[in-house]
Parts: C-alpha cells; sequence; structure tokens
C-alpha cells in the first residue's frame, strides 16, 4: 500500500518536512502537527539509545540566498522518546494526519529491534505508520550508508521485509545518486526484496530522495544569513572568530537550492524505473521529494519529476513554521 494516494491533476498537494535538525524537539513536532498546511509530519531520524549530540562540532549554517551545509548527527533523543512525544501531542486525534517515524541503525538486529518497538506502537494506537530507514547518512562509526551498498542494503530490507505490513509502512532515505548505474540498482535491490516477498505485500511503501550531499565545504566568508532568533537548533555556541570554515571542521552535507537540480534529476530518474518495473507493488512504491524546496514553483517542479509528495527541510530552517503555508497558498 502506498504512503500517500498518487495525485491526481486536480490534488491538493501532499506536503511535509523532512527528517531534519529542526523537527528534534517536542516543541518542533506539535508545532508540524498543529500546522493547517502540513500534511504529514516526520521526526527526525533517531536511533535506540541516542546519539551523543556535539555543540562545538554539530551546527548548521545558511549560504546563498537558500542553501544550507550542516555538521549534524542522528537526533540526540531515542526512538522511544519521540514515541512518548507522539503520543502526547496527538492527544487520541492520530488520524489528523500522517506520522512518519524516521530511524537509523548500525546493524540489522538493531533495527529489527527499532521496528518490532513501532510494529507494537502501531497497534497500540490503531494507525497505519509511516517509518522512513534513513540509509544514507554516514553517522554511525563502522556503518557506511547502506544506500550506497545494494549488497548491504539487501540485508537490511530483509530484516525490513518482517515486519512490513498494512500497519507499518517502510520507506527508505535515499542519498543523492550521481551516476546512472546507482539508481538502476538500487530500484533493482528493492525490486528483489519484494519479489522474494508474499506477492499480496510490500517491501518497501516509499522512497524519499534525496538526503543532503555529503563532503560539501563552505568557508566563513560564504555565510550569507543568520540563523533566526527563534531557532534553538541553530542558536549553537559562537565559533571563534578565527574559525575559517562556516561549519566545525568545513565539512558537511549540503541542502537547500544547491542540491535542487540534483535531487530532481533523481526522483525523475526513480520514477522512471519504477514505472518501467512490472511489479505493481514496485510502480506503487510513493516518492517523497526534498532538496531545495522553499516555494510553490520548486514545490511543483518535483511533481512535475514524477514526486507524489513534497518535503522540506532547508527552508523550513530558514523562514519557519510559515513556509508550509506559503508554498501550499502559492499552489492554490
Amino acid at each position: 500500500m502506498p504512503l500517500f494516494p498518487r495525485p491526481q491533476a486536480d490534488s491538493p498537494l501532499i506536503l511535509l518536512n523532512s527528517a531534519s535538525p529542526w523537527a528534534t524537539t517536542r516543541e518542533d513536532l506539535e508545532a508540524l502537527w498543529k500546522c493547517d498546511f502540513t500534511s504529514a509530519i516526520t521526526t527526525r531520524t533517531s536511533t535506540l539509545y541516542g546519539y551523543p549530540d556535539d555543540p562545538t562540532k554539530h551546527q548548521v549554517a545558511f549560504f546563498g540566498s537558500k542553501s544550507s551545509i550542516n555538521s549534524f548527527g542522528f537526533s540526540p533523543y531515542p526512538l522511544e522518546q519521540y514515541l512518548d512525544w507522539i503520543r502526547e501531542i496527538t492527544k487520541g486525534d492520530i488520524e489528523r494526519k500522517k506520522i512518519i517515524v524516521s530511524i537509523g541503525a548500525a546493524d540489522q538486529e538493531e533495527l529489527e529491534e527499532m521496528l518490532q518497538i513501532l510494529s507494537e506502537f502501531a497497534a497500540e494506537l490503531g494507525i497505519s505508520l509511516g517509518v522512513e530507514f534513513n540509509a544514507s547518512c554516514p553517522n554511525l562509526n563502522g556503518s557506511p550508508p547502506p544506500a550506497y551498498l545494494p549488497s548491504l542494503l539487501e540485508s537490511y530490507l530483509r530484516s525490513s521485509s518482517r515486519s512490513a505490513s498494512r500497519q507499518l509502512q517502510v520507506g527508505i532515505k535515499l542519498p543523492p545518486y550521481t551516476y546512472e548505474e546507482q539508481l538502476v540498482s538500487i530500484v533493482k535491490t528493492i525490486e528483489k526484496a519484494t519479489r522474494d516477498r508474499m506477492a499480496d505485500r510490500e517491501v518497501v511503501s516509499f522512497l524519499t530522495s534525496t538526503n543532503t550531499l555529503g563532503q560539501g565545504l563552505l568557508f566563513a566568508s560564504q555565510v550569507t544569513e543568520p540563523p533566526r532568533p527563534d531557532d534553538k537548533i541553530a542558536q549553537r555556541p559562537e565559533k571563534s572568530a578565527t574559525e575559517e570554515f562556516g561549519v566545525p571542521n568545513g565539512y558537511g552535507g549540503l541542502a537547500g537550492e544547491a542540491i535542487h537540480q540534483v535531487s530532481l534529476g533523481n526522483v525523475h530518474r526513480l520514477r522512471s524505473l519504477l514505472n518501467a518495473s512490472k511489479d505493481p507493488r514496485m510502480r506503487g512504491i510513493t516518492l517523497i521529494g526534498v532538496g531545495g524546496v522553499c516555494d510553490a514553483e520548486s514545490a511543483q517542479r518535483f511533481l512535475r519529476a514524477g514526486a507524489d509528495a513534497v518535503a522540506v527541510a532547508t527552508a523550513f530552517g530558514r523562514e519557519g513554521i510559515e513556509v508550509f503555508e506559503k508554498i501550499q497558498k502559492g499552489m492554490s
């Protein structure tokens, strides 16, 4: 079952946030939940026990007019904390909009444990829960991003296939791919895992494309915009006046306008490959386009490229919750 229905010509835009530093706290998620212009909410990527946060290393900087770079890891809060917050903020009105819990795991055993917790949570609330396996972040030591290694991703998919159901819709957050064989290989990997599964069930319900593009370098002189006064996640300790780079150590993941065209290209090629599959389950996979969405025009480009839904990160961090209203009203 697709995460979202396939959009028709007169369908409203399915708009949500992507897993990002601006979906870290209970307050962040509550604002997204209450916003009349989001169709779903996504948590920041959590792990089983939480990821160590170091404010002197994990920072974000904005550059140009619509781009960002960040050196953040996964969320410092563990998975169970996010589930507690979801219980609190939904207050029984759980069907108001779709909830996607983004998770990261160091190995198959940890992924299976997290999926079991999420399966029990979905059954407790009686909902169909979206679970985004972040297979594209190099934040777990000794665990390369599985989405860059098809054989490793296949082993993770074997684990997730035992939990995927109509109540637990599992998706994958993909990195930006830069050549054709990468995209073909990842779709073949998903197709093989789907073929090995029972004919009436999906292994993957949705794909989020794309995550940030790693190993970007930003010099301090290129930083053009300070964070908003109310943006606690960007209000990290001041760097030294002699700091050479925009984020500590220089390197980080590029996001926003800086990767927009690459993200569009990935979504377009993925849609083409999925549509070419003989398996209707592959053709039914929901595509969430993310990367440089900041207004109605950029959202519309993702729909033209083949996305079913559109997610926002950098513009959310730059402009706050109001950006979703701007995009939705621009579409109408």
